[in-house]
């Protein structure tokens, strides 16, 4: 009788966090979707976004150096926009993995052990 009771509460429990994590995967894939469709660049967190015109600002020189070309902020500028567009590009994939990973978990879970809760 008790393995009994400890089976269905262990199927219970997993069946419920395959709910919740098909809840919280269809609401990443859905802010996930939003961003792609609504933006022109894939949104980073402000601060990150900001990164490159602060650098302009305060180029970075080395100790000693007090002058610095407008060539050579120009390129440090460059370089920053592109790993910029790098970080636009792994944070997309990042999401986009994320939500398609924990729906894929949440599915597996709920079917595996649906038929144990729901049996007629």
């Amino acid at each position: 009788m008790k393995t009994e009771v400890i089976k269905a509460a262990f199927t219970n429990i997993l069946f419920v966090i395959g709910v919740i994590l098909l809840i919280f995967g269809f609401i990443s894939g859905t802010q996930t979707a939003s961003k792609i469709l609504l933006f022109e660049q894939y949104p980073l967190n402000s601060y990150e976004e900001t990164r490159c015109e602060m650098n302009g600002a305060y180029p970075s020189t080395p100790r000693g150096d007090t002058t610095i070309s407008a060539e050579d902020v120009e390129a440090q500028r460059e370089r920053c926009y592109r790993s910029l567009e790098q970080e636009r590009t792994l944070k997309q994939v990042s999401d986009i993995v994320t939500a398609t990973t924990t729906l894929i978990a949440g599915f597996v879970l709920v079917l595996s052990f649906k038929r144990f809760i729901f049996k007629s």
